[in-house]
């Protein structure tokens, strides 16, 4: 992908994340919204032209340059040992999941009960990690990629799921918020690799969300956790009436 190009996508996704929409940009330039459309589809925005859109989005082409550059070397994934070494204290756990939320250092410091040295020395740890830079005035900038994700079946991974299965389920998910749909079905491989994918689609439609209400403040968010599983299975009570042991096996 040509660096032009990168530049363009990258301007999309942080108008995208602000909330600004091509009829806005489009009104902020003066042209039509359909002109705007076809120069961020074509990739051909001249240098004043987006020198404006990033005035009006409130950041300079240099910030727009590091964003790119930054989006090239963000962390996709940690090593096992550094994941058990963050699961190894608990309070490290949960400081790294709230940085990966966007909560600010204010923001930890006022809900949770850390001493303010304490929170420091966990933000350098996580820093050592490579997976914040903590800045002058314990500003936090995380430095994962969109596409981070923990250890398959590793030490995290295997952390929430405990937790997915004595705490997330012992509920009636009958309040606000809340929603649990079981579904029962035969179904020919091929409908079981569609429904694969949709689910995979619907896990980037969560992230998606998340890295559009990062900036809201954050009374507007709360933790969520989305689960999503599927596979054969026959429920044991049933299968001990069977005649004979269900020899079938999906491949």
């Amino acid at each position: 992908m040509s660096q032009s190009l990168q530049i363009i996508l990258m301007l999309k996704k942080t108008l995208k994340a602000k909330g600004i929409k091509y009829a806005d940009v489009a009104n902020h330039l003066c042209v039509s919204e359909s002109s705007v459309k076809r120069q961020f589809t074509q990739g051909d925005i001249s240098l004043s032209r987006l020198e404006k859109i990033c005035d009006f989005a409130g950041l300079d082409i240099a910030d727009l340059l590091e964003l790119v550059q930054m989006e090239g070397t963000k962390l996709e994934q940690l090593t096992i040992q550094q994941e058990k070494k963050i699961i190894s204290n608990p309070k490290m756990m949960l400081v790294t999941v709230l940085v990966l939320n966007n909560l600010t250092f204010e923001e930890i410091y006022a809900i949770y009960n850390f001493e303010e040295a304490e929170l420091i020395k966990i933000l350098l740890e996580l820093e050592k990690l490579r997976l914040i830079e903590l800045r002058p005035g314990n500003k936090i900038k995380p430095l994962i990629s969109r596409t981070f994700e923990w250890q398959k079946n590793g030490p995290i991974q295997s952390y929430f799921e405990v937790h997915i299965q004595d705490d997330f389920f012992d509920c009636k998910f009958t309040s606000p918020g809340e929603l649990r749909i079981v579904i029962n079905g035969m179904l020919s491989r091929n409908s079981v690799a569609s429904i694969h994918k949709k689910i995979q689609q619907l896990s980037k439609n969560f992230s998606d969300f998340a890295y559009k209400d990062q900036n809201l403040p954050l009374q507007q968010r709360f933790g969520s956790t989305l689960v999503m599983a599927i596979r054969p299975w026959e429920l044991p009570e049933f299968a001990k009436f069977r005649r004979e042991k269900n020899n079938k096996v999906f491949r």
